[in-house]
């Protein structure tokens, strides 16, 4: 009786062990599983075949060793990545040509979170059972957490060390050298053919945030709905950066355009100082990947000269 008393609570921790091994092994997913920016898990064949509907998160897949088979005209014509001469093309990022997509039989494709056209493709996929992924990248945290699952698909951790930690490591070093009672003030704005936004949602707004300085929008956040030049002038900021959409000619043509026939402009310290900056697209307006130090570097060179040589 004594025994059977012994072997009943070993057999039953037993089970409980066993059951926390499965509970742990359902939660830690498999080496080729992707959890994409909205949730959606799928679990990658070896070598897959992807197209990618996005030049950034094209990149990105290659930056962690994949390979793709499809991507959209962008990755091309603005990006201007190392691809296959044969890679086929899937229609633009805001017009996928989803008959040409399936043509190519994907194991995954790869789309972004933030473009219409993309979610509008999602039950086509579904019934024609291709995996997809959404992506979204606002920050370097966001990007890390991609490559990651890309390089763990790609069987890359090298490649996860040398574009992901290793330029942190790098911006993290330029971020921790700032000085912090400088505070400088900035302002961003975003120009087109056609007219100018204020804007406080993209990237460079987060890295000059991360570098101590200070948005006007903070303080007046009225002028991002309804562009005001008097308030911006009254705000006066140290820097003025811009960033380009579409024609990137006709977008600095208004620009400038604007601040001529405005003699109001002048008022500004940003424009007497020559501290209006157009930043380049390759390093704020589409994703930096592996480039993120040479971002923040670009910036701190704005800010703090001293700092970078």
């Amino acid at each position: 009786m004594k025994k059977t008393l012994l072997i009943l609570p070993l057999f039953l921790l037993c089970v409980v062990l066993s059951s926390c091994t499965n509970e742990s092994s359902d939660h830690n997913p498999t080496p080729r599983t992707i959890v994409d920016s909205m949730g959606n898990s799928f679990v990658l064949a070896d070598n897959p075949r992807v197209v990618s509907c996005y030049g950034s998160f094209a990149d990105m897949w290659q930056l962690s060793g994949g390979k793709l088979i499809g991507v959209t005209k962008d990755t091309i014509e603005e990006h201007n990545l190392p691809l296959p001469q044969n890679i086929d093309i899937v229609g633009t990022v805001k017009e996928i040509n989803l008959e040409k997509l399936v043509s190519l039989n994907p194991d995954y494709v790869i789309l972004s979170k933030e473009v219409a056209a993309h979610l509008s493709i999602e039950e086509s996929l579904k019934s024609m059972e291709i995996a997809y992924g959404y992506f979204q990248v606002d920050s370097f945290d966001d990007y890390k957490n991609i490559m990651k699952q890309f390089c763990r698909v790609n069987n890359r951790s090298d490649l996860f060390q040398k574009n992901v930690i290793d330029v942190e490591t790098n911006f993290r070093s330029i971020i921790s050298n700032v000085p912090r009672n400088s505070n400088p003030s900035f302002l961003v704005m975003r120009s087109f053919s056609t007219g100018i936004k204020v804007k406080n949602d993209n990237l460079a707004v987060s890295m000059l945030k991360d570098l101590e300085a200070m948005d006007i929008t903070d303080k007046t956040p009225s002028i991002l709905k309804d562009f005001s030049l008097e308030k911006i002038i009254v705000e006066d900021p140290d820097f003025i950066f811009v960033l380009t959409m579409g024609d990137e000619t006709a977008a600095r043509d208004y620009l400038f355009k604007t601040i001529e026939d405005n003699p109001a402009w002048n008022e500004l310290s940003a424009i007497k100082n020559n501290r209006l900056i157009i930043l380049p697209k390759e390093l704020f307006h589409y994703k930096p990947n592996n480039r993120w130090d040479e971002s923040y570097a670009y910036l701190t060179k704005i800010l703090y000269p001293e700092l970078i040589n």
